[in-house]
């Protein structure tokens, strides 16, 4: 079933796709600092690292250690939930794309066609039959019969 046959997975492309846009909205304001997160938090609620390692349960070294890890992108989301939950907050892990849902789905088709569109010119022109068609038309029929059925976009070399 395609897409344009399938109106709950449109909608619920759509309602990811507002939920995204506002998460890309505040995301700048959600970067961690550069002590990381929970070096700040620890801070701000004036705990020491030994307060923390308490509350974990672990020794202050590996609190200095897990807030260099966090800092560097190494560290366990478990271990950045267990020490959210010691801070009494939580973590909030999100990917957010760039662009919306649909613009990733609409770039990725016109690439597709392009290629596919490309190929197909480049073979006619060594045979000496370069179509009169318009290329535009031709461009944004295929993209659209693409976004048709998105699940093949993927399986799809990146230079089909």
């Amino acid at each position: 079933m395609t897409d344009a046959q399938n109106p709950v997975r449109e909608l619920a492309r759509r309602q990811l796709d507002q939920r995204l846009e506002r998460v890309r909205d505040v995301l700048p304001d959600l970067r961690a600092p550069g002590g990381g997160w929970i070096g700040t938090l620890r801070s701000a609620l004036g705990m020491s690292q030994e307060d923390l390692a308490r509350r974990l349960g672990v020794t202050r070294q590996a609190i200095s250690q897990l807030e260099h890890r966090e800092v560097e992108g190494s560290a366990t989301l478990n271990a950045l939930k267990a020490a959210a939950e010691a801070l009494e907050g939580e973590v909030a892990y999100t990917i957010v794309p760039a662009r919306s849902i649909q613009e990733t789905l609409e770039a990725r088709a016109r690439d597709l066609a392009l290629g596919m569109l490309e190929s197909v010119r480049h073979t006619m022109r060594l045979e000496d039959q370069e179509p009169d068609v318009d290329l535009e038309a031709r461009l944004e029929r295929l993209t659209n019969e693409l976004l048709a059925s998105p699940e093949k976009l993927w399986s799809q070399p990146d230079d089909a």
